[in-house]
């Protein structure tokens, strides 16, 4: 029936998310000509007019579809991001999916809420997986080191792999616990933003029991308890029964088993019967850092009585991690030296603590403050390695690995930049440097280029930047090209001159390469 809008609608929405975005245009066109008010129609249809401005990379099995702003830079890190992790996984559970998969990545949220629902919103949502398709937030979609959208990718990617293994009958605990598991496989840092809230969920009683943990995802109180928790059980099931036993489980329920007949054909246990060897892995893992965590004093009662409670309480409670952070907390904002005592005893009790929790984020501040520069770098770097979406301390620890020449630092601060904020030449730069001096220039031209796509502030030092790198690599006819380029907006620059004379003088000199900036 060409008249039925509705049920064309819903088909356009179902093209869409097998990634036939022809077939769904085609079916909301026949959908709006007979019903123009439908908003969901009107969004979907926009929406697709954007996604046809889009830059389309294809590598590998790997469709990569971005907006033409960001893709000069976004093409260099979302491609490779997208072909290893396609590959890590499907070697890891022994399956490749029927490709090729398609990511689309949004530089607008809602943008990205329409591509799903047909609506805005979806405010908590990173991305979204439906078995082919691939749809997530940008980098730019929200301010830097609010989420870490490579994190979001690998994620994402991982719901390719057992979705398609599963037939799409894969219960959400588990597909959503792999991939959070593959999270911290890939990054240890990209799997720890949850630890200390589990922990503290435990010692609260308020974890889920595994029998409810896929409802658990149902409810904005626990969603993100629950994506934890299944990542945790995923963890107890490959260190109990094996990555094999993993695989045959995600392949098990696509044989269209019930949940506890899927567990006992694959694990030889029940879902009720996995509870008590999960509570052991549970208690062993997390065990110290609830012991850091028990017991949390009335902070504002002890605050009122000054610098003196703070201290007499934390030195009768030397095993409470709150305790211990808030007499830090208070002798540092004071500026006082002594607040390093609490506060290393604080990061010993837990070590994992991000955000403003975090004892070497206190530390780091308060040594900073103080001019201990060296101290703070190494505060910075102990932050860095648990949080991963730190970026302003990123930013200082950039800052003062460059004062004080510490290379090895500058990296870390570097890279972590790169990856939350891809947008910052300032970081491609540093970077790329940095690639230079370690003989790496295939990295630095990639560093380089990404720079200058992002129109620098001093762009004849980046031409030359770019120039050095092409030369490295071999590329002298792009050495030349940089140079000119740089000398046409400094016609004075000794640089400049000297990069030319070079690229001139290789013998690699021929026909040049036309190379994509």
């Amino acid at each position: 029936d060409p008249t039925a809008a509705r049920s064309h609608g819903e088909l356009a929405m179902h093209l869409l998310r097998t990634g036939d975005e022809v077939e769904a245009r085609r079916a909301l066109e026949r959908s709006f000509s007979t019903d123009r008010f439908n908003r969901v129609t009107f969004n979907l249809l926009h929406m697709l007019d954007k996604l046809e401005t889009f830059t389309v990379v294809e590598e590998e099995g790997v469709i990569v579809k971005m907006s033409p702003e960001e893709a000069p830079v976004l093409r260099e890190y979302a491609v490779p991001m997208a072909r290893e992790a396609l590959r890590t996984l499907s070697a890891k559970y022994q399956f490749t999916p029927k490709g090729p998969i398609l990511v689309e990545i949004f530089a607008v949220h809602d943008d990205f809420a329409v591509r799903n629902l047909g609506l805005p919103g979806m405010i908590g949502a990173l991305g979204a997986c439906f078995g082919r398709v691939i749809t997530m937030d940008s980098p730019k979609a929200r301010p830097p080191g609010e989420f870490s959208w490579q994190a979001t990718l690998w994620h994402e990617m991982a719901h390719v792999v057992t979705l398609q293994m599963s037939k799409q009958r894969v219960p959400r605990w588990l597909t959503e616990g792999i991939s959070v598991y593959e999270e911290g496989r890939a990054r240890p840092e990209w799997g720890r933003d949850m630890e200390v809230a589990y922990a503290a969920a435990l010692e609260k009683g308020k974890a889920l029991p595994l029998k409810d943990l896929n409802s658990g995802f149902t409810s904005p109180e626990t969603i993100a308890l629950a994506y934890f928790q299944a990542s945790v059980l995923v963890d107890h099931i490959v260190k109990t029964y094996g990555d094999d036993k993993l695989r045959a489980l995600v392949t098990a329920y696509g044989d269209g088993l019930e949940a506890d007949a899927t567990m006992t054909k694959t694990l030889g246990v029940t879902m009720d019967q996995l509870q008590g060897g999960f509570d052991k892995t549970v208690d062993q893992r997390f065990g110290q850092l609830r012991a850091a965590l028990k017991g949390a004093p009335d902070m504002e009662r002890l605050a009122a009585g000054g610098p003196d409670a703070l201290r007499a309480a934390a030195t009768a409670n030397p095993g409470s991690f709150s305790l211990q952070l808030a007499y830090g907390r208070a002798l540092a904002s004071a500026k006082d030296t002594a607040a390093f005592g609490p506060l290393e005893k604080a990061a010993a009790l837990v070590p994992v603590a991000i955000g403003e929790d975090s004892p070497h984020a206190l530390m780091a501040q308060l040594a900073d403050d103080l001019g201990d520069e060296p101290r703070a770098m190494s505060e910075y770097q102990k932050l860095l390695a648990q949080d991963h979406t730190a970026v302003q301390p990123a930013r200082r620890l950039a800052a003062l690995a460059e004062k004080l020449g510490n290379a090895e630092a500058a990296a870390i601060a570097f890279e972590r930049l790169v990856a939350l904020d891809p947008y910052d030449a300032a970081a491609h730069t540093g970077l790329g440097r940095l690639a230079m001096k370690k003989n790496q220039a295939e990295i630095a031209v990639r560093e380089f280029k990404a720079a200058m796509a992002l129109q620098p502030a001093d762009r004849a030092a980046a031409h030359c930047d770019l120039g050095e790198a092409f030369l490295a690599v071999g590329r002298a006819p792009d050495a030349k090209r940089e140079a000119l380029a740089a000398l046409e907006l400094a016609p004075t620059y000794e640089r400049a001159q000297e990069l030319l004379l070079k690229a001139i003088q290789s013998k690699s000199v021929g026909e040049p390469r036309h190379d994509a900036r």
